[in-house]
């Protein structure tokens, strides 16, 4: 030992600015870590909350809105399920695209951009005068909706610490629930009204048209926040922006800290995670055109170990959006139907009044929402909430992988017990559990991808996972109405053994708290 420092093997000295280098250089993951928890992490999980919300407006909002306009559209029981679905196919074609774009342009900035196009589009769903033309606004809906579904996944979670991630990743997805409670109370209040103001004898605005304004409003107000919200510090160091990356985090610091001084954080210069610099590295090598940047972003995940659990996610996926966004489609319809005065049967099961009087059923047309319907869709997102809040509380405990399993087993358990309840209000709060186990799973499923996936093809791979979840979403909002009507009882053997698969196979994937 020399001047007090150590001496390596060499028997050199290391000078005191090798040594304060060496204590001063930190990965992002330490760097974040010393910032501390506080303001930043809470009002950016909120604002991740509300964008969770936005896609949550539209997928359920639309469902609501179908049986009430179905008759002034002219809507088939067979369009009505391709126009529930159209969102989802939209965030299924683009959902590469924006992964791509928020791994090589940044979160913060396709997030602003994409809420602004989803509101607008959402918006402008109201002008519709028929099925082409309302088919084409919300796929282009679901094509703007698609970043917000994924990319804001990567945003919040790499403004976290890995121990807090999965935490809080799961306490924004309350406002999943948040946002049906608000589309079903929304709804509930616009279409009790009749009003009707005639433009021509082609279009008339009515309440029902206004729902598709109100319920993208969140969305827009999301977008403005999202304007003066920093960029994610990983992507930068991952660019090689890294003084960027250090003044964000300085700021993070002193938000969290609630002082005007940075003198005590330590951090003076970041590095990145082994992965990370390798992912660089070769993004840097196979820089060139549109298609081969997109095609060099890609490989990583489609290479052992990644791709396992990239094939794992996506089954995940395909369950969860099945039961989510098919199922959970066709939900107000058959809540519609059950308690309807003339199908519903004390002492029948789900199945036998869904089949008593064949198209009759889901087919027939209603053209108004039974109260029930909304009180059901209420309750389903209080569950949603309460369930949201339960699982964000025990997940810094228990692994991710173990409730993952568990959300899985619960909504195939329900499955299996719709075929034996005869009590309608009991097959109601089955179809909420279900719903809501399974449509948590899209969360966890994406904190999976975010622990596992490096930062430079992070977004990418959600956005990839997502477009095959999105792809089963569609073929179950527009299959499944009449399925149920075909077989009941198959339908949902089928859906309960998708559950269990899915449940299953998580055993495969790294434990990550």
């Amino acid at each position: 030992m020399e001047n007090g420092l150590p001496t390596p093997h060499s028997d050199l000295p290391i000078s005191e600015a090798t040594v304060r280098k060496a204590q001063n250089d930190h990965t992002l993951d330490e760097a974040l870590q010393l910032t501390g928890f506080g303001k930043v992490q809470i009002i950016l999980s909120v604002l991740s909350g509300v964008s969770m919300m936005t896609v949550v407006n539209e997928a359920v909002g639309i469902s609501i809105i179908l049986p009430v306009a179905q008759c002034d559209l002219g809507l088939s029981p067979w369009e009505k399920g391709i126009l529930g679905g159209s969102m989802l196919l939209g965030i299924m074609v683009s959902s590469y695209f924006w992964g791509y774009l928020a791994d090589t342009r940044g979160r913060q900035r396709i997030l602003k951009y994409a809420l602004f196009g989803t509101s607008f589009f959402g918006a402008m769903s109201c002008l519709a005068t028929g099925f082409v033309s309302l088919f084409f606004l919300r796929l282009l809906t679901g094509v703007c909706v698609a970043a917000p579904a994924s990319t804001v996944y990567a945003y919040l979670g790499e403004f976290t610490t890995p121990s807090r991630r999965s935490q809080m990743l799961s306490f924004a997805s309350v406002w999943g629930g948040v946002g049906i409670v608000y589309v079903s109370s929304i709804g509930w209040w616009i279409l009790s009204y009749d009003w009707v103001l005639t433009f021509s004898d082609s279009f008339e605005f009515k309440p029902w048209r206004l729902l598709f304004i109100i319920n993208t409003m969140p969305g827009f107000l999301n977008g403005i926040a999202f304007c003066f919200c920093p960029e994610s510090p990983k992507f930068l160091v991952s660019q090689g922006r890294n003084e960027e990356a250090l003044e964000i985090l300085k700021k993070v610091y002193k938000l969290n800290k609630g002082t005007d001084s940075t003198d005590g954080y330590e951090v003076t210069s970041l590095r990145l995670d082994p992965e990370d610099a390798i992912a660089r590295e070769q993004s840097e090598n196979g820089s060139g055109a549109l298609l081969k940047s997109m095609v060099q972003q890609t490989l990583p995940i489609v290479k052992l170990p990644y791709l396992v659990y990239f094939i794992i996610c996506c089954v995940h996926n395909i369950g969860a959006f099945t039961i989510y966004g098919g199922l959970g489609l066709w939900f107000p319809d058959i809540i519609n139907h059950m308690f309807s005065a003339n199908a519903t049967v004390e002492g029948n099961k789900v199945c036998n009044i869904l089949e008593q009087n064949g198209t009759q059923a889901i087919g027939m047309v209603l053209c108004n929402d039974e109260s029930e319907t909304f009180s059901y869709t209420l309750i389903s997102g209080g569950m949603s909430v309460v369930q949201g809040i339960a699982v964000s509380l025990v997940l810094g405990k228990i692994d991710v992988k173990i409730m993952t399993m568990f959300n899985f087993t619960v909504a195939g358990i329900c499955g299996v017990t719709l075929q034996f309840v005869t009590n309608p209000y009991a097959v109601a709060i089955l179809f909420c559990l279900m719903i809501v186990f399974a449509g948590h799973c899209v969360v966890l499923v994406n904190a999976n991808v975010v622990a596992l996936f490096n930062t430079k093809v992070r977004a990418m791979t959600i956005g990839l996972t997502n477009v095959f979840g999105r792809l089963s979403g569609f073929a179950a909002s527009s299959l499944l109405g009449n399925m149920m009507l075909v077989n009941c009882e198959l339908t949902l053997i089928i859906l309960s053994l998708l559950m269990f698969t899915c449940s299953i196979s998580a055993i495969l994937l790294p434990s990550k708290r």
